[in-house]
C-alpha cells in the first residue's frame, strides 16, 4: 500500500548480544538499549520462571527460542522423541507468551556442530521424514497458535553436514505441509554463505517466511561490517510489507550497547 509505513519488530538474541554481563542481566541491557523483544536458543538449561519474571519486570517480550534440541527431524527412529520435545517446547512457549519456536533438521551440539549427519539415510528419505514430522506438528501448532519456523543453516562455516541448507528446500517442505503455523526462518547470514541472491530469495518466498535473522558475512557481526547491503535488504522487506520479527543473531564487533542503536535504526 502506497504511503503505508511498515514497522518490523526488532529482537536481540541475548545468547550473542549483551554478553558483557551474565545471562540474567542481559534483559535490563536489552531494555535500556531500546529493544522490546529478546530471543535465546535452548530453554532446558535455563530458569524459565526467572525469565518470565525478568520479562515482566522490564516489559520485554520473548520473540523466539529453539523448539528442538537433542533430536533430529530427519531420522525416523527419533520421530516420537522429536515431536514430544517440540510439544514440551510449545508448553514452555505458552508459559512465556512466545509466539515462535525455531526448528532444525538436525540436532546441534556444542558450538553448533551437527550431532549426527545420518549419512546412511539418503536425502529423499530425510526430506520425506521431515514432511511427516512437520505434518504431525502442524495441528498442534495451529491449536496453540504457535508458529514453528524452520531454519536452513549454512554448511560451509558453522554447521557442516546439516541436512537443511537451502531456502528452496525449506520452502518445498513448508508448501507440502501447507499450514500457516509452519513457516521459514530466513537467516540472511546463513543463506548468504550458502546460496547468495538474498533479495531475490526474500522476494520469491516472502509468503512462506515467518521470521528473519540478521548478521553480516563474513564474521557474523552486525550489518555494515561485511559484504551484505543491509540497507537494500531492509528496504525490500518494507516494500514487501514484512511486519514480522527481525532477530539480530550476531556477534557485535564493538560493545553491544554501541551496536544496538544502529540495529534499531535499520
Amino acid at each position: 500500500m502506497i504511503g503505508c509505513v511498515v514497522i518490523m519488530k526488532k529482537s536481540a538474541c541475548i545468547e550473542m548480544m549483551f554478553t558483557e554481563v551474565p545471562f540474567e542481566e542481559r534483559f535490563l541491557l536489552a531494555k535500556e538499549a531500546g529493544f522490546q523483544y529478546i530471543e535465546f536458543w535452548s530453554w532446558k538449561d535455563k530458569d524459565i520462571e526467572k525469565i518470565k519474571l525478568l520479562c515482566e519486570k522490564y516489559d520485554l517480550k520473548i520473540a523466539s527460542f529453539s523448539g528442538d534440541q537433542d533430536f533430529s527431524m530427519v531420522h525416523q527412529e527419533e520421530n516420537e522423541a522429536y515431536i514430544n520435545f517440540v510439544m514440551e517446547s510449545i508448553k514452555t512457549a505458552i508459559f512465556l507468551d512466545c509466539k515462535y519456536l525455531v526448528l532444525h533438521s538436525n540436532a546441534l551440539g556444542e558450538g553448533g556442530k551437527v550431532v549426527n549427519a545420518f549419512d546412511e539415510i539418503n536425502g529423499n528419505e530425510k526430506f520425506a521424514n521431515m514432511v511427516h514430522v512437520l505434518s504431525r506438528l502442524a495441528p498442534i501448532a495451529e491449536k496453540h497458535e504457535i508458529t514453528l519456523v524452520l531454519e536452513a543453516l549454512n554448511t560451509h562455516v558453522d554447521h557442516v553436514n546439516n541436512f537443511l541448507a537451502y531456502t528452496k528446500d525449506a520452502a518445498a517442505l513448508i508448501a507440502m505441509v501447507n499450514s500457516k503455523y509452519i513457516k521459514i526462518l530466513y537467516d540472511v547470514y546463513h543463506m548468504q554463505v550458502n546460496e547468495g541472491n538474498i533479495i531475490d530469495s526474500i522476494t520469491r518466498y516472502i509468503k512462506l517466511i515467518g521470521y528473519i535473522h540478521v548478521a553480516d558475512v563474513p564474521g557474523r557481526n552486525e550489518p555494515g561490517t561485511g559484504e551484505i547491503n543491509y540497507k537494500n535488504v531492509m528496504e525490500r522487506l518494507r516494500q514487501l510489507n514484512y511486519d514480522g520479527i527481525v532477530g539480530f543473531e550476531l556477534f557485535p564487533s564493538r560493545t553491544s550497547m554501541k551496536v544496538a542503536g544502529e540495529l534499531l535504526a535499520l
